[in-house]
């Protein structure tokens, strides 16, 4: 259902520290949404350095960049030039996608119901859904999931009260006047009407998603089942192993910086949470900031070393022993061949959630787009796109023969270690369209928070210590591009704080982002551990993060003077 909104002059809002919110309309229309568009491709065409990202959605654009590389003022200048230019009032360079689909029975569980609830037949909804093309006006949720419309009003549905826990790969739904098409199983409320073999994935293509901003799509019955094939990950066999897996611990996995550069379709940059902890414990053992490490979250696994290898540990303090030594975080350790890795698996971890395992020379696993970080949400990555099992070898990068050098290294300075009681968060508010009032915003910075056992990676859902929500929760607004660490407030007023593998787009008013200098502390909180949060300034944001590089790079300096 297309909104006939108005179209403005760019709002621009600020999105913490190092993001701008181009607001270029209201609602959901194709000539908000064209503007849009033009605005990313020509960012873009100017190529500035220190932009990150360019996450498009229905009427906004939002900019990530590195304040340190390119001053806010700049950008927001080069932002105002490109609209006074004129915006082409046409996206050119689309394209025509049409799908087969498989309406109703297993394939299309809500179609009955659907086509009950607006008075009509099952085959009357098949025809309204077939007969137009969709726009695809941005990517976002997942990778590859296309937000397009606008749906018949005849068959317009809101999404289900309850999501599902699971929605298969392939399936077609629709929310309100919206279609859709599931590119991942995941969790999901819109109504399943249909199922498409067709891959809408693939990080093997030089273009990884099958749709693009701008693209029309037309669906077509199709009797055929619509299963999808199940596509594995490629890991090499291992020839020289460096590492067995005995026992995996909680949740292990593969992680790096992550994959920069894909937000516009849907993927966020993931990678390390506590990336700080692993640039330290790869500087620990000789490796580039980037190179691969074990996140181990919760408790730690039980490795045998299968040739001779140096370790480093960084992060929380889970007990590491090898053969009965300790080694304590900020420490490399030589690890001879046959020796066991353990760590405590008895007592909570001390100091955090999760730690990193860095091993000389780094873990070896391909790379999806540029990156070795495991991202589960698409199984993607990482060691055949899931946490580490038992029985799994795991190779390393360099030969065996470089490993003592660099053992016996410790790290001088502060490791981040995060205190087991309450955290205070510091955070930059956000002042643009649909913030909650300010008697709300006084309550969340009033309120002491608790972690939720259902936090993970992609959010950190909060509840109130006393047992209380907000007295108001945000309303759905029109999805817009969000960042990391943004505080979302949904109508039950319970916050969630978006962590490393967040969804790129959202529809939850903003409360605030937690300031970059912060965000070891997200990686670090336990369920049940209190926090509250500490509204600062941009620019106390800015400076926050600059001093936590500077002493970063410090101590990675000091490390190559000691060698």
């Amino acid at each position: 259902m297309e909104d006939k909104n108005e179209v403005f002059s760019p709002r621009i809002e600020q999105l913490g520290e190092a993001a701008l919110l181009v607001r270029l309309g209201n609602g959901i229309s194709e000539s908000v949404n064209n503007r849009v568009l033009a605005l990313d491709e020509a960012l873009r065409l100017r190529d500035v350095q220190g932009i990150f990202e360019q996450v498009p959605a229905y009427s906004t654009l939002l900019v990530t960049f590195d304040p340190a590389v390119v001053p806010e003022a700049y950008l927001r200048e080069q932002i105002a030039s490109i609209v006074s230019a004129g915006l082409p009032p046409i996206y050119a360079g689309s394209r025509s996608h049409t799908i087969p689909v498989q309406y109703g029975g297993e394939a299309g569980p809500d179609l009955d119901e659907l086509a009950a609830a607006h008075k009509i037949k099952p085959a009357d909804v098949v025809r309204q859904h077939t007969g137009r093309g969709y726009r695809v006006y941005f990517l976002g949720f997942m990778p590859g999931f296309a937000y397009m419309g606008s749906l018949a009003r005849r068959i317009a549905t809101p999404r289900l009260d309850t999501p599902r826990v699971r929605v298969p790969a392939g399936s077609v739904g629709i929310a309100n006047a919206q279609t859709g098409v599931y590119p991942f199983a995941s969790p999901g409320g819109w109504r399943i009407i249909g199922r498409t073999g067709r891959r809408l994935w693939d990080s093997n293509r030089i273009e990884p998603s099958l749709f693009a901003p701008g693209d029309t799509v037309t669906f077509a019955e199709s009797k055929a089942e619509a299963e999808q094939d199940a596509v594995q990950p490629a890991i090499p066999p291992s020839e020289r192993p460096a590492i067995r897996v005995v026992e995996p611990g909680a949740f292990t996995t593969i992680q790096d910086m992550g994959r920069p550069g894909y937000a516009h379709l849907g993927l966020c940059r993931g990678g390390a949470f506590d990336a700080d902890a692993a640039v330290r414990a790869n500087a620990l053992v000789g490796n580039p900031a980037g190179a691969a490490v074990l996140e181990i979250t919760w408790s730690g696994p039980t490795l045998l070393a299968m040739q001779n290898i140096t370790i480093a540990i960084d992060g929380a303090d889970f007990g590491c022993r090898v053969e009965g030594a300790a080694v304590p975080p900020g420490l490399s350790w030589l690890v001879r061949s046959g020796a066991t890795i353990r760590f405590s698996q008895s007592s909570p971890s001390r100091g955090g959630a999760r730690t990193y395992l860095a091993v000389a020379g780094g873990f070896e696993v391909p790379r999806v787009l540029g990156s070795r970080a495991t991202y589960l949400p698409a199984g993607m990555g990482g060691y055949y796109g899931r946490a580490l099992k038992a029985g799994d070898l795991l190779d390393m990068g360099q030969d065996a023969a470089y490993a003592g050098s660099v053992a016996g290294r410790y790290w001088l300075g502060d490791t981040g270690a995060t205190p087991t009681g309450g955290v205070v968060l510091r955070f930059v508010r956000y002042r643009g369209a649909g913030v909650p009032s300010a008697r709300v915003f006084e309550a969340f910075i009033d309120a002491t928070w608790v972690m939720s056992g259902q936090s993970d990676r992609m959010g950190m859902r909060l509840r109130r210590a006393d047992g209380n929500s907000m007295a108001s929760g945000g309303r759905e607004m029109v999805s817009f591009g969000v960042v990391r660490g943004a505080i979302q407030l949904p109508p039950d007023g319970n916050p969630v704080v978006l962590n490393v593998d967040h969804q790129t787009t959202g529809g939850y008013p903003l409360l605030g982002v937690v300031a970059q200098a912060d965000w070891h502390l997200l990686a670090q909180l336990r369920p049940g551990q209190q926090l509250r949060f500490e509204e600062i300034g941009v620019e106390e944001a800015r400076t926050a993060l600059a001093k936590s590089r500077r002493d970063l790079q410090r101590g990675r300096d000091d490390l190559t003077l000691r060698r």
